[in-house]
């Protein structure tokens, strides 16, 4: 018994058990007893409508009879009568006179009061003498009431106390015992301890718990198997972190080794790069020279021709001076003479002023063109004449080639930029078209046309030469890339060109349909708008 109570008292199970049977009891039992209680009171308020049916039957007409002849005897006997039925504490009679007899006490509270009118009747007439007031004691009733309630919640809760109790022992008896037990059986398992199955101290018996130790022990069994599985593969693991740990190490000094030949090849590839970026240098140098050359071969073939008009016309101007001066000493000299041959002076200097401004066109031209300024600020320029000057200077590289262009360009359209940038991605679109495109052609064309969009100028260069093939058009824009390596090309031109671009914080790319059929290079770069005096619309020239 004191195992029971011990662990009653430890066990939660049990003492929400317990209080879950005493709170149901208690439950049950506050409701049958104040249905219980109310039928009581009901019973004895019946009672009490039964004993003023009764007075009303049996006592009015001797009473009414009683007071109309005035027997004093008759109504105390009455009185006395009437006070002792049960829970009647007090009776008043009062006839019309205002006379009245009084038996008991009266109360102010806790009462019940019913009035009866006294009629005496007679032969001819009910005449109305008095009334009979009866007074109840509510007192006595709720005190029975109360002693009654008292005694069934004692019983009750003694009952229920005792059926709990009971029910508390059979619970720890076939339940609570047994899973203490399973618990402690639990708590004491050890793998690395020899195999001890669950059995229950009680009779062997095919329910729940047989069913629960079965499953235990069975469960116990895996798990020590498992277990042993698992050391196996401990060790197992350990073996093979050892191997891993080995590996590792030899893995480390592969990347070590590797490292130190990645470094030795990484220098060679940096010396191998500085010597092409030098190589490079030196292409775009060479590059720059043969277009350079290629351009002062054409400026010396266009200045020739005026410097050689200039020198025949001066030294026609010495002829014309000798003659002037033997005329001039001559007796037989006339105005005429001298007009005549002072016009022709006149000539000869017009036309070596003309010559002379031809070549300083010449001359500036190519200024335009060689100088590097790269590195230049960005100036205010008319797009319109730029381009006109990139053309003009361009086609004195290829004296011998016959082109048509046409500039459609907004003579007001005045931008911000990089004038040398610009003039080295357009006279290297125009070169390369020179070169490749019109090959062995008649009837050469070329279209500059310009269009804003969204802040951006879009410079449009196409022309009606021979197209590219798609093969080489994808590398045209890689360095080195050229077609015309065996008559000195070196494949920089359009590279530079669209590194120029990029330069400019804008694009270069290539589409392959034109409007004039041949190739057709769009650059898009920024539109900053500045102000300059604007110019001449449109633009037909021929070399």
């Amino acid at each position: 018994m004191l195992t029971f109570f011990s662990q009653f008292i430890k066990s939660p199970i049990g003492r929400h058990l317990t209080l879950s049977i005493v709170l149901f009891s208690s439950l049950i039992t506050l409701i049958t007893t104040a249905y219980q209680l109310i039928n009581d009171y009901r019973g004895d308020v019946s009672r009490i409508d039964r004993v003023f049916s009764n007075i009303e039957k049996a006592n009015l007409d001797v009473l009414a009879a009683s007071i109309w002849v005035i027997d004093e005897r008759l109504i105390n006997t009455q009185l006395n009568g009437l006070i002792q039925l049960p829970d009647i504490n007090y009776i008043s009679i009062k006839d019309d006179s205002g006379q009245s007899w009084n038996a008991g006490n009266s109360k102010p509270t806790h009462t019940l009061n019913k009035i009866f009118p006294l009629v005496y009747k007679s032969p001819t007439d009910n005449i109305n003498v008095g009334t009979l007031e009866v007074q109840v004691d509510m007192d006595a009733i709720y005190q029975r009431l109360y002693d009654k309630a008292i005694l069934i919640l004692l019983s009750n809760g003694i009952k229920t106390f005792l059926v709990a109790g009971f029910i508390l022992f059979l619970v720890w008896y076939n339940i609570t015992k047994h899973l203490d037990k399973l618990s402690n059986y639990c708590k004491r398992i050890n793998l690395d301890a020899d195999f001890e199955p669950l059995q229950f101290e009680r009779k062997e018996k095919a329910d729940e718990f047989k069913q629960v130790a079965d499953a235990i022990n069975s469960m116990q069994g895996q798990l020590r198997n498992s277990f042993e599985a698992l050391k196996s593969s401990k060790a197992e693991l350990q073996t093979a972190l050892e191997d891993r740990e080995r590996l590792l190490k030899l893995e480390r000094s592969y990347k070590e080794e590797l490292a130190r030949q990645v470094k030795e090849r990484t220098q060679e590839l940096e010396q191998s790069l500085a010597a092409l970026k030098r190589a490079q240098q030196v292409l775009v140098e060479q590059e720059k020279m043969a277009a350079l050359g290629g351009l002062v071969s054409g400026v010396a073939h266009e200045i020739n021709t005026p410097i050689g008009i200039c020198l025949t016309a001066a030294s026609a101007q010495l002829s014309h001076i000798e003659e002037l001066i033997e005329l001039i000493h001559s007796e037989q000299a006339t105005l005429d003479e001298i007009n005549a041959i002072l016009d022709e002076y006149q000539q000869s200097c017009e036309l070596i002023v003309r010559n002379i401004t031809k070549a300083s066109s010449l001359i500036q031209k190519f200024k335009t063109i060689a100088i590097d300024r790269s590195h230049e600020e960005h100036q205010c320029i008319n797009l319109q004449t730029q381009l006109k000057q990139i053309v003009e200077s361009s086609l004195l590289m290829h004296p011998t080639l016959k082109a048509q262009t046409q500039l459609h360009v907004d003579p007001s359209l005045n931008i911000q930029t990089n004038a040398s940038l610009l003039n080295q991605i357009v006279s290297n679109i125009l070169s390369n078209a020179y070169t490749h495109a019109f090959q062995d052609r008649e009837d050469n064309q070329i279209l500059i046309s310009t269009n804003i969009e969204q802040e951006v100028v879009n410079i449009s260069i196409q022309n009606n030469g021979i197209a590219i093939p798609p093969e080489i058009a994808e590398h045209m824009f890689e360095p080195f890339f050229t077609t015309n390596r065996s008559k000195g090309g070196t494949g920089l031109g359009l590279s530079a060109a669209f590194n120029a671009a990029t330069l400019l914080k804008g694009t270069m790319s290539y589409q392959a349909d034109s409007q004039l059929g041949g190739a057709q290079f769009n650059v898009r770069i920024p539109l900053n708008r500045c102000d300059l005096p604007k110019i001449g619309t449109h633009h037909d020239f021929t070399n």
